[in-house]
């Protein structure tokens, strides 16, 4: 049902898009996510980039589509926290995202017009994304996928909750400033960060599982990739039932962009007096 919401939005934005006059632009930054392994910003930043398709509905409003891939990454054996070392999880994703964005001008801007507009604008923007991650986890000389493993006891005689999904929504929002170079060619520069509705971006989120049940009816792999602390803190020489990570907190990605963008012409052909009053 979310899917299909999404989707129907993502159409509509598209037909009116095509009503507007509009770039093409390409992306490159960094990405980093906040959750159980990581609550520092900035931190284990990886290369990112993407593609967007902005429509400047006026001086004020842009909307924007955007497909963007993302890469995160952390692990508790590299964290100041004693805690976390013990811990000993780590985990690695690529995010796929599609998104629908309004975008704010602080300033009244149409880009490429240099002669009655400020050629940049800081702004704002918000809107409705749809991604899949898929975590991995280090093990011998390769990765894993986390997810398939139930490494908490999901759908066991211990935890009988489903496995997590791998497709989920998320609310972008953030801020940037976009400048017209010339009639033709755009840059902007954003910092947006993206609330999920997962506690799983890293595959940790509540308590650790009975190994034994988890080696049973989920095999071997998954009870060694649930529990890889070095030392146990529970009873029975194992950590059964100790938090494995925080469920109150839901996880969040981040991505700070460097964007090079180029002008089309008005789709839709509209006519010059439209255009003045929609712009004007």
């Amino acid at each position: 049902m979310k899917q299909l919401l999404f989707l129907t939005i993502f159409s509509l934005s598209f037909g009116l898009l095509a009503q507007t006059k509009s770039e093409i632009g390409i992306h490159v930054g960094e990405s980093y996510y906040i959750g159980d392994l990581n609550q520092t910003h900035f931190k284990d930043l990886r290369l990112s980039g993407g593609l967007h398709y902005r429509a400047h509905m006026n001086k004020r409003i842009a909307l924007r589509a955007s497909a963007l891939w993302s890469r995160i990454y952390s692990n508790d054996a590299e964290a100041s926290n004693l805690n976390q070392i013990n811990r000993n999880l780590n985990f690695k994703s690529n995010i796929i995202e599609i998104g629908g964005m309004m975008e704010v001008n602080f300033f009244e801007y149409i880009a490429g017009d240099f002669k009655k507009y400020p050629p940049y604008t800081p702004y704002v923007f918000f809107g409705l994304a749809y991604f899949h991650h898929n975590p991995l986890g280090a093990y011998k000389d390769d990765y894993v996928e986390l997810q398939p493993l139930g490494t908490e006891g999901q759908e066991t005689s211990y935890n009988s909750n489903n496995k997590y999904k791998l497709n989920q929504i998320s609310i972008p929002f953030g801020l940037g400033i976009k400048a017209s170079l010339t009639k033709k060619i755009c840059i902007s520069l954003e910092y947006g960060i993206r609330k999920t509705f997962t506690d799983y971006l890293d595959d940790v989120s509540g308590t650790y599982a009975d190994p034994t049940i988890l080696a049973n009816e989920n095999g071997m792999l998954a009870a060694e990739m649930g529990d890889r602390s070095l030392n146990q803190e529970g009873i029975s020489a194992t950590n059964t039932g100790v938090q494995r990570g925080n469920p109150y907190n839901k996880d969040w990605f981040a991505y700070t962009s460097f964007t090079l963008a180029f002008l089309i012409t008005d789709t839709g052909v509209c006519e010059t007096n439209f255009r003045k009053k929609r712009y004007d």
